[in-house]
């Protein structure tokens, strides 16, 4: 049964995504602008069925996981060298495809608002009649995101890896007229798949190694120390990469180009975790490789100053936060680097719970004043209240202040960083929780 939960997580949002996008085009009449046009209904109740049945599926699954489930069936042999298909589950993939789940559900909720045509959308433009390709993307979205949680085979997790590289591509482009657009999403498909190549020679290098491309049996298999190393160190390049680590991190704030939801859904919880998620899943390997650690600990040094430094020169709200999202990345690579993935994903999780309630938010304040120009905004926690204290707590969450979540998770980090500085407690070279 547990299995058949772990199938069902990627396949109910695909099924939506699938149908969704063999819906006509919203038409531009009044219809279309009072929400009564059939076709967009279709594509809301689509779009948020598929989220909700998501969530449903991830919260029973993590109610009924407990010891890891792994359930695979060859699906080709290429002259012994297997590709199966199956599902790997534990607690932290549970958590996390209910984090993936519940940002998806919201964003699809707050679309149907957002996206509805009206004076002070972004740009101040009609995008109301793309609206059923928009929504089944954030479900093909979904549903390649809860495949790389879910995923008992590298060659499976590639593949959510890459269909979630196409469908940001799509999303950040959603609407063409918008003069930035076409060029952030061409700009994120290409870095993005610039670290890919890295993470795709990786995997093929592990599992010609191992025999394999099951996840179990290239945990286990013994490796060569200079094999580990390299596979270990390419496939940080497609970390890099999706998780905007330097020096592929310049993608992630010219996304902001795309819709406000797109930026909730992308860089709170799917694409830029996926990276690392699946240093997560696949840390046993890294454990035994430290220069590869060494190297994702310089890079999250970098990473974390710089986004922040970067974030403090922005006027943009949205371009503020993107820059936020590059830092707090370097403090989940950073707990990775010094040997604590249990802080990583712990700090996955709340950055997901925060930074979604806050770029939800600032669609709100950018909804209502039309601009996203910090110089020109103020006053609004009198005309804008609730958005006020709900931009104040995701705030408070983000700085660390107790006892909000963002405090927890960073002291989980620094603890880590700490231990592993003073009392070479992880498999990195002290230096790095120097560092």
């Amino acid at each position: 049964m547990t299995g058949l939960l772990g199938a069902l997580l990627p396949a109910v949002p695909l099924v939506a995504g699938l149908v969704g996008l063999l819906l006509p085009p919203v038409s531009r009449g009044g219809g279309a602008r009072a929400g009564a046009d059939p076709a967009r209904r279709a594509a809301v109740g689509l779009g948020v069925a598929g989220a909700a049945g998501a969530l449903l599926v991830a919260v029973a699954l993590l109610a009924r996981v407990g010891a890891p489930v792994e359930t695979s069936t060859t699906w080709v042999d290429l002259g012994g060298l297997r590709v199966t298909l199956g599902v790997r589950l534990d607690g932290a993939a549970a958590l996390v495809a209910v984090a993936v789940a519940a940002v998806a559900l919201a964003v699809q909720v707050y679309s149907v608002g957002y996206l509805r045509a009206g004076p002070h959308d972004d740009a101040g433009v009609d995008v109301d009649h793309r609206y059923p390709p928009y929504a089944a993307q954030i479900s093909l979205f979904t549903a390649a995101m809860l495949l790389v949680v879910v995923a008992g085979d590298l060659v499976m997790l590639l593949v959510g890896w890459e269909v979630m590289g196409l469908c940001s591509y799509l999303l950040i482009a959603h609407d063409r007229r918008l003069p930035g657009a076409p060029a952030a999403a061409m700009k994120a498909f290409l870095v993005t798949r610039v670290g890919d190549v890295g993470f795709l020679l990786g995997i093929a290098l592990l599992g010609v190694s191992a025999g394999s491309f099951r996840i179990a049996d290239v945990l286990a298999h013994d490796h060569s120390a200079g094999t580990l190393t390299a596979a270990c160190l390419l496939l940080l390049a497609g970390v890099a990469g999706k998780s905007a680590q330097f020096p592929l991190h310049t993608w992630l704030p010219d996304a902001m180009a795309g819709p406000t939801p797109v930026s909730a859904l992308i860089h709170a919880a799917t694409m830029v975790a996926a990276g690392v998620y699946a240093v997560t899943r696949l840390f046993p390997l890294f454990e035994r490789a430290p220069v590869a650690l060494a190297v994702l600990g310089v890079l999250a040094s970098v990473t974390l100053l710089l986004g922040a430094l970067a974030a403090t020169a922005q006027d943009d709200l949205k371009r503020v936060l993107a820059w936020s999202t590059v830092s707090q990345l370097g403090y989940m690579t950073g707990a990775l680097a010094v040997g604590a993935p249990a802080a990583a994903l712990f700090h996955l999780l709340t950055h997901a719970a925060f930074k979604a309630l806050l770029f939800l938010a600032a669609g709100a304040v950018i909804h209502a004043l039309g601009t996203p120009l910090l110089s020109r905004m103020g006053g609004l926690r009198s005309t804008m209240p609730v958005t006020f204290w709900c931009t104040a707590v995701g705030l408070g969450a983000l700085a660390g202040v107790p006892p909000l979540a963002g405090f927890w998770s960073k002291d989980g980090v620094l603890a880590a960083a700490q231990a592993a500085a003073l009392d070479s407690a992880g498999p990195a070279p002290a230096w790095v929780g120097w560092l």
